[in-house]
């Protein structure tokens, strides 16, 4: 454990309470992953725990949770506490704190992130959790339809640490999932999004296969159902266990394959640039590029952007083999190390230049930028403001004659 989490544990210890760390962290540390952080829970009530520490944050008080901030960093510690009656589905109505370490374990999701640890005690886990992590298992503790019919989102939190984490699912989980699948409809597009997105950007992100074999997919992606049904999903299923990890590569094969990009990134509720780069992706994914011509992959490159390349060619070699785009990504390293312009913005004149010259305002001038991108692209030489002038010029001169 760092060092900041046994110093908070042996002060809850000092002061007479008992404390480890536990959930996902003991789990990654038994796997020897490095833990995203570190959560402690203990049998100290919320306002202990404040008197103890002198600096707190009331970040989940409700439910027991006091933030520990130790330096720079923070750690949520937790009082021992059993759910009241999951009305919604999400969250419990009420709390309960209760002074039994297992019984705090036992309202947690699945058996490997129901154990705790300290230097005193050691490895506290009453469910199995070590067990199921050597047999690469997902299981849940106690009734699965317990658990699921508590939180309806652990259903997906079960196939996304599938996936992740390489194990497979216990039957009686698997079961409980298809039962009650339709309950999923009670979360929230975000808090889908991100479980789909971790899915996705693991180690087997072909376990999305697991959405449609449960039933959760009609219900979280429609789209992915008549794919499966129409056995069509072999594809989609080798281009994601093939292609990059990167968020943006991952999603836009999916919904490559699916179709309706925007609606998907839209229902899920994706921030306006993942969507609009997915939509790029999707709307560029043709075999022909392989052969594309300096003059045309410059074109591409101008509605792509920069940024976005080195995602394309990813997607491009998920869609069609690894070295799709060798030669792609030689060209395009060539032009933008020679700074050959493809962008409006490295044009040797500006918008203000064209109206100096005499030009109509108004769209008139995105004319003509645009027409002198076009013939720069096809002859970089061009690209001086003295060789441009002229044909600039002439460009106005006749849209004005006319």
């Amino acid at each position: 454990m760092p060092d900041a989490v046994s110093m908070i544990i042996h002060r809850l210890q000092d002061a007479g309470f008992e404390a480890y760390s536990v959930g996902g962290c003991v789990r990654d540390a038994l796997l020897s992953r490095t833990p995203y952080d570190w959560d402690i829970t203990t049998s100290a009530t919320p306002d202990r725990i404040k008197k103890i520490f002198n600096r707190t944050v009331d970040t989940g008080i409700k439910h027991g949770t006091v933030t520990v901030l130790v330096r720079s960093e923070s750690f949520e510690v937790t009082t021992y506490r059993i759910d009241g009656k999951y009305s919604d589905g999400r969250h419990p109505e009420s709390v309960s704190f209760t002074r039994s370490l297992c019984e705090d374990l036992l309202r947690r999701d699945f058996t490997i992130n129901a154990m705790a640890y300290n230097d005193e005690k050691g490895l506290v886990d009453p469910y199995g959790g070590v067990e199921d992590l050597a047999s690469g298992l997902i299981r849940c503790v106690g009734d699965p339809l317990a658990r699921f019919g508590e939180d309806a989102l652990r259903m997906l939190r079960a196939i996304r640490f599938a996936a992740c984490l390489s194990f497979g699912i216990e039957e009686a989980t698997l079961d409980a999932i298809r039962r009650l699948a339709p309950s999923i409809e009670v979360v929230s597009a975000e808090r889908i999004c991100a479980e789909l997105g971790k899915l996705l950007t693991s180690t087997h992100p072909e376990l999305i296969s697991l959405l449609y074999e449960t039933g959760l997919a009609g219900f979280v992606m429609p789209r992915l159902v008549p794919l499966f049904e129409s056995g069509d999903s072999e594809k989609l299923l080798s281009s994601l266990s093939h292609s990059s990890p990167d968020k943006i590569v991952r999603w836009s094969v999916l919904t490559h394959f699916t179709g309706g990009a925007k609606e998907i990134m839209r229902a899920l509720r994706f921030d306006n640039k993942t969507t609009d780069s997915v939509c790029l992706l999707t709307s560029h994914a043709d075999a022909s590029y392989k052969n594309i011509s300096r003059t045309e992959l410059k074109k591409v490159m101008a509605v792509l952007g920069k940024e976005l390349l080195p995602a394309w060619f990813d997607f491009l070699d998920a869609l069609f083999g690894d070295s799709f785009s060798t030669a792609l990504r030689g060209t395009s390293g060539d032009i933008l190390e020679k700074r050959e312009c493809f962008l409006l913005s490295e044009l040797a004149v500006t918008g203000k230049d064209i109206l100096a010259m005499g030009c109509p305002k108004g769209v008139t001038v995105g004319h003509v930028l645009n027409e002198l991108l076009d013939r720069v692209i096809r002859d970089p030489s061009l690209n001086t403001f003295e060789k441009l002038t002229p044909v600039a010029e002439e460009l106005i001169g006749a849209i004005t004659n006319n």
